[in-house]
């Protein structure tokens, strides 16, 4: 029998993971953090949890999730037993407690023309690449597609050489990333290694859950020590 025990009712916010497929269309995937398996889910999959208590709505689509999830009971806290190093591992947050978990998406079809203008009207620096599975594939940056004006300096515009791609053909197939449940010092060096300054959190699956910035680990790493102070 699994040691379970129902725990108090929780609210948890629907996370919006956008993908564009081209020419004005999007498909949207909402996910929820599940707090029994520890995972980003389909907000589909709360619905047919029987813990479930409500989910709340607005015009934009599902908001919050109402829940009396069963968890296993925590762990008893580190004791002499540990060694000192393990010790500092268990204190350590997994990345999915700190990453934004609404996310931009493309499709692999989507043209430069339309990429460019949505680095333009989004300002980010790069798009994860997804397949028809929601699957991550790659990512496109900036600078893969755009150069500077000659008329108005700092002002991105269309490479040339690049009108008419599409974003399978632009993107880097080989992007950083780290699985869900990494501990935060684990992607700060994956990010140091690859000289990156943000890297995608992919479930098990390989689909996109979240985005950890270095933003993210450095408010981290202040909260720490402001609660050590």
């Amino acid at each position: 029998m699994k040691d379970l025990r129902e725990a108090k009712g929780v609210t948890l916010p629907v996370h919006r993971v956008s993908t564009g497929l081209g020419e004005g269309e999007e498909a949207v995937r909402w996910t929820v953090k599940c707090p029994a398996s520890q995972h980003v889910v389909d907000q589909g999959t709360c619905e047919t949890c029987p813990h479930l208590e409500h989910v709340q709505r607005n015009v934009a689509g599902p908001e919050a999730i109402s829940c009396h999830p069963q968890v296993r009971p925590p762990p008893p806290p580190p004791g002499e037993a540990y060694d000192p190093p393990l010790t500092s591992l268990l204190e350590h947050p997994r990345v999915d407690e700190l990453m934004t978990q609404d996310v931009y998406c493309v499709s692999e079809e989507m043209l430069a023309e339309e990429l460019a203008e949505l680095f333009a009207t989004r300002k980010v620096s790069g798009v994860p690449v997804v397949d028809e599975y929601e699957r991550l594939v790659g990512v496109v940056s900036r600078t893969d597609l755009l150069r500077a004006s000659d008329e108005e300096e700092n002002t991105p515009v269309l490479h040339p050489e690049r009108a008419g791609a599409t974003a399978s053909e632009l993107m880097n197939a080989s992007p950083v990333v780290v699985r869900e449940g990494t501990t935060v010092p684990h992607a700060a060096a994956v990010m140091a290694a690859a000289n990156v300054h943000r890297v995608l959190v992919v479930s098990p699956e390989g689909t996109v859950v979240g985005v950890l910035s270095a933003m993210d680990i450095v408010r981290w790493v202040a909260r720490k020590s402001c609660d050590a102070v």
